[in-house]
Parts: structure tokens; sequence; C-alpha cells
């Protein structure tokens, strides 16, 4: 039971980092605006039309709060991604790797297809899962190794913040 509240305050402190950093706004000169835009203009060159794929982190170098954009390179292949989602990013802690998401779907309809991918994968389900309209959280474990999922629906952005953690 200590673990598991240990793993639900890990995860949630690693979500409040994420959204934390992602809302952080920043007061910008003209001089930096037109910097900007001219870097997104060559952003805008090198996307590919329709590339909708998560990306993987292969450079590790993390931002400010020690978050790595993208999915990590050794994200385990047993552990299904959300359908409909974006990888934020990963964070290495004492209780696992903590990758984020945002997706469009609500809470309930990532947990079915997750706990649907990870119970294929021969994970099987731990006590007090806590799961309401708006999130919740679910574990399962593997041979030693634990997986969780925390979910939580922003009304006013109409999108889901999924976090999953494995060790």
């Amino acid at each position: 039971m200590k673990t598991k509240i240990n793993l639900f305050t890990a995860v949630f402190a690693a979500v409040l980092i994420v959204l934390t950093g992602c809302t952080k706004q920043e007061q910008k000169t003209e001089g930096d605006k037109k910097k900007d835009s001219i870097s997104q203009v060559d952003k805008n060159k090198n996307q590919v039309a329709g590339d909708n794929k998560t990306s993987t982190n292969t450079e590790g170098k993390p931002n400010e709060l020690g978050i790595k954009e993208g999915l990590p390179a050794d994200y385990p292949a047993d552990i299904p991604q959300p359908a409909n989602s974006k990888c934020l990013g990963s964070l290495n802690t004492s209780e696992g790797t903590v990758v984020t998401f945002e997706s469009t779907d609500k809470p309930k309809v990532i947990l079915a297809a997750f706990s649907e991918g990870v119970d294929k994968a021969g994970f099987k389900k731990s006590d007090g899962e806590m799961m309401s309209e708006d999130g919740g959280l679910s574990m399962w474990t593997k041979d030693k190794r634990d997986v969780s999922i925390m979910l939580a629906w922003d009304k006013d952005k109409n999108n889901s913040s999924v976090v999953i953690t494995y060790k």
C-alpha cells in the first residue's frame, strides 16, 4: 500500500510539473517576436504534411524541469501508448519513468483501451483503482514490473492529460 501511495505521489508530482511547465508564459520584446516568427517559418518548411506520429527523443536533452521531449527510446513494447494522443515528454524518477501524453479522448475511453493492451501483454491489475468520468488512477504488475496510468480531463481545453509510469 505504501508503494502505491509513493507511486501515486510521484506521478501526481510529475503531472503538476508538466502542467506548470506547459503553462509558463514569457513576455517577449519585438525583436524576440521577429526571431520566433522566422524560426517558425523554418520549422514549417521542415514539417511533413500529415505526419502525426509520436517523436522519439534521441538526443536525451532535458528541459529546465528535467523533462525530455518525446517518447523515451526505451519505451517498453508491451505497454500501449494511448490512441489519439501526442507524447509531451518523459521524466526519470526514483519511482520509474514517467511519460506524459495529451489526448482528445475521454479518460474512460483511454483507460479501456490501455487496460485491454496491458492485460493482453500479461500484466495483472492491482487493487485500488480510483476512476471517475473526469479521471483517475489504475495500476498493473508483471514479473516485478509495475505500470500505472493516471488520467485527468481538462474541461477548458477539452482534452485528457495522461501520465504513464513504468518501472
